[in-house]
């Protein structure tokens, strides 16, 4: 670097990383079509700019079909999961999803469906871009490093794996260092040749730079309170006199040595927040709770509300009730737990559950994305606008979601049904994640294997004998009306169940026993009960929840 290099990072103290969302939960880890690939978008941005106002500044749905079926051979549900992909990341006003996915519920066929999604609109731009981040699971990184992260990864020790991990935000990093310029280059103003003297005398509309603000943003200054997109950034004096920006027209080349050498890995994920983050406290600290080593961590300490987010790790053979105001609209990770129940009604910008097993996770609202990968025997229940689901077997997910869940590569056994809890908060936070309770695709997955690709159908519906509603463990927070309406076959299910019960207490009341048989009876349920309650784990589980009623 350069003296003069070095004087200009010290005037404006700049740093630019990538937004760790649009990786995590917009590059999907099914592989795109073949047919994706730096050449044809940027032929698809110059087709789209030649389709006036169908194509660009926004492209319409109707558009984009056309494009994804004709051009790049999708489907059209896997063409309309990506344009729906887009929009789940797109930060869009809550009353006007609310009134979009009313409109789609009540569209009475499929013609009425297909109008509603041909009206709507993506940014064109930057919609491109997160096609190009499909290809982000197919960069091998695992031959040069190992990542702790990648599933199913055999290591040589624990302590090898320690030394050499890294973290999906230092991924992001070097999946853009080594793939900036294609990134740049598909919304870039160059001539039909694409060789490299073309593209370094390249240069960047502002609609294009705001469009790369979709991928990065960053600081000016040595604070991490003051975060702006890249379009903003780049307004700044200093660096337009750096870079050479002349009436809105940004240099490719210059830009591209601007982001390499201020990208960082991003500073408000998993490495910073274990280095500098808070501790959470976990709810019990009484003799019978047997958790060791896991751990909930924060970066309130040091990230703005919107760039929240909490690691829970490592919770096993516990119960976790999480009520910290700081977990409020948080990106939220639920990484290695075993054994567990974890409850989490606050409501949350995203969830990942990673690498658990045997885990019953009961959350509310999740606004955008909920993503589970690598578990098993896990049961799932939440509110979301998306589910997606990755490398997970014999599972459960009670859901409801505007979506359709997307089940990707190397799934067996997995079962759907409706939301099964409610909280007295509910009503409240969907309306505020802009979610609503006429539109509930929770039993219309997608599998989307890669063509060629020949699997079992890796789930199928719970039926409703075997579905049980369940309420929070704090008696504040339970609602005895639920409030998203069960599918007829599934209440009709708890009714014959409440009824099979009722008929029960009715038969043991006209028994009439004497208050000895009474006695012995109450002791043979008792005792067959707490048989059941020790077989099953259970028994400390209620010890933990009479730990909380306490508390």
């Amino acid at each position: 670097m350069t003296e003069n290099q070095h004087a200009s990072d010290n005037r404006h103290h700049l740093a630019i990383w990538c937004r760790a969302e649009i990786f995590t939960f917009g590059a999907l880890t099914t592989p795109p079509p073949p047919e994706i690939t730096p050449t044809s978008l940027k032929s698809i941005v110059k087709y789209m700019k030649k389709s006036n106002t169908a194509g660009y500044p926004k492209m319409n749905y109707m558009l984009w079909r056309h494009i994804a079926c004709s051009k790049l051979h999708m489907s059209e549900e896997l063409a309309w999961m990506y344009f729906e992909t887009y929009g789940v990341l797109t930060n869009t006003l809550a009353q006007r999803r609310i009134q979009t996915d009313i409109q789609m519920a009540k569209a009475n066929s499929t013609a009425e469906i297909e109008r509603l999604k041909d009206s709507r609109k993506v940014d064109s731009l930057a919609f491109i871009l997160l096609l190009f981040l499909q290809s982000f699971h197919q960069i091998d990184l695992k031959s040069t490093l190992s990542r702790d992260e990648w599933p199913n990864r055999k290591r040589n020790s624990d302590l090898d794996a320690r030394k050499n991990r890294i973290y999906d935000e230092q991924s992001h990093q070097l999946f853009i260092q080594a793939h900036l310029d294609d990134l740049l280059n598909i919304v870039s103003e160059t001539s039909e040749s694409n060789n490299n003297e073309n593209v370094q005398s390249a240069t960047l509309s502002m609609d294009a730079v705001i469009a790369l603000s979709y991928i990065f943003e960053g600081t000016l200054h040595d604070s991490l309170r003051k975060i702006v997109p890249l379009h903003v950034i780049i307004q700044n004096s200093s660096i337009q006199h750096e870079i050479g920006i002349n009436k809105s027209i940004v240099p490719f080349k210059n830009l591209s040595n601007l982001i390499r050498r201020s990208l960082i890995a991003n500073p408000f994920q998993v490495g910073q927040t274990m280095k500098r983050g808070t501790l959470l406290p976990l709810p019990f600290n009484n003799p019978t709770h047997e958790q060791r080593s896991g751990r909930v961590l924060c970066n309130s300490n040091f990230a703005d509300e919107s760039h929240r987010f909490v690691l829970m790790t490592m919770i096993n053979r516990s119960l976790s009730d999480q009520q910290s105001t700081d977990i409020i609209n948080a990106e939220f990770r639920i990484h290695r737990c075993s054994y567990s129940y974890i409850y989490i009604l606050a409501p949350l910008r995203c969830v990942e559950v990673r690498k658990c097993h045997n885990v019953t996770i009961v959350l509310g609202t999740v606004e955008t994305t909920l993503k589970v990968t690598d578990c098993e025997n896990v049961s799932v229940s939440a509110v979301c606008r998306r589910l997606l689901i990755s490398q997970c077997r014999s599972s459960s997910f009670y859901i409801h979601t505007p979506t359709r869940p997307l089940i990707q590569l190397n799934c067996a056994s997995l079962l759907f049904a409706p939301y099964n809890a409610s909280h007295v908060e509910l009503p409240e936070q969907m309306e505020r994640a802009g979610l609503c309770k006429e539109l509930n695709l929770w039993n219309k997955p997608l599998v989307t294997h890669p063509a060629g690709y020949v699997d079992e159908q890796p789930w199928s519906l719970l039926p409703p004998d075997d579905f049980y509603p369940i309420s929070s463990i704090r008696l504040e927070d339970q609602q005895t009306d639920g409030l998203i309406p069960l599918p007829s076959e599934y209440q009709s299910a708890i009714d014959k169940r409440q009824k099979s019960i009722s008929s029960l207490a009715n038969e043991i009341t006209a028994a009439q026993l004497n208050p000895e048989q009474r006695q012995r009876f109450q002791r043979f349920v008792v005792s067959n009960f707490e048989a059941w309650l020790d077989a099953t784990g259970n028994a400390k589980i209620l010890n933990h929840l009479s730990s909380l009623q306490q508390q």
